[in-house]
Parts: structure tokens; sequence; C-alpha cells
């Protein structure tokens, strides 16, 4: 128990912030790591199913081999980038962090649209469109459990001033 647990009865602010960011950041870097893994995993998938794996990119060579590790940090890089500033916005405001959450689904969603054009196969267009909607979806999952989050501890910090305010 700490001095201010046992002064109020409550944690400190400053106790349920820092238990509350690594509970946060855990939580994200699970979803970055399973959403890495879903998209490898779908890659396998298409390796196995015959797809070619090869598209022509609007920005580099034609022919262009899809590997393994491209598809791990081209989908591990760009979310945990957008989880972090998920993380830091949150802390900021809530109606930026909703607003962050809906810009991040839209661009991994809107980036999935054009990979498949240039793919080889439909097969490889098919798993592409996927691979591209797995961040899309780990974006909304994170965004909206750190709303949800924030919320909670605005409504409990009302809860506790109002407490205070009592005595």
């Amino acid at each position: 128990m700490t001095a201010d647990t046992a002064r109020s009865g409550h944690p400190s602010a400053t106790a349920l912030r820092s238990s509350g960011w690594r509970r946060e950041l855990s939580f994200a870097a699970g979803v970055v790591i399973v959403a890495t893994v879903v998209n490898l995993g779908l890659y396998l998938t298409g390796r196995v199913a015959g797809a070619t794996l090869r598209l022509d990119p609007a920005v580099g060579p034609a022919n262009h081999q899809i590997t393994a590790p491209d598809v791990a940090w081209k989908t591990a890089v760009p979310l945990a980038a957008g989880v972090l500033v998920l993380l830091l916005v949150r802390r900021r405001s809530i109606r930026w962090l909703t607003a962050l959450t809906v810009l991040g689904v839209i661009v991994a969603l809107g980036t999935g649209a054009v990979p498949p054009l240039g793919a080889h196969d439909p097969l490889t267009g098919v798993l592409l469109a996927a691979m591209h909607t797995v961040p899309g979806v780990a974006i909304a999952l994170v965004g909206f459990a750190l709303r949800r989050a924030s919320t909670g501890r605005t409504r409990a910090g009302a809860a506790e001033r109002a407490a205070d305010l009592s005595r």
C-alpha cells in the first residue's frame, strides 16, 4: 500500500497513470505482434496455395517478389508507429485519439486498395488486400481500447475529485 493509498484509500493519479500506461503499452505491443504474425500467416497461406506473391508496384521496379521479411517489417514498423502516436495523443485528448484512430483505419484500408491492382494473380491481390486490412483492424482495436480506458479513468478521476470535495 502506498502512502497515497493509505491516506485516502485510493491510489494516486500518478500511480494509476503509470500502471495504466504500462498496461496500455503492453496491450498495444501485443496487438502489433499479433497483427504481424497474422500477416505472416496470410503470406504463408499464399505460398502454400500457390500465389505468385509478385506485384508491379506503383513506385519501384516491376515484378517485385514479396518475402516474409517484407511482410514482417511492413506490418510491424508502420503499425508500431501508428500505435505510438495513438498512445501519445491519448494523453492529450480523447477527441484527437478518436480522430486519429479513424484516420489510421482509413489509411490502412485505403492503402490496401492499391497493391492488388499490381498483383500478378488474383490470389496475391486478395492476400495483399487482407494484409492491409489486418493493420486497420489492429489500429481500431488499440484506438478504441485506449479511448475506453481513458474515458473510464476520466470518470474515476471525477468521482475521486467529488469524493475529496465532499470531505
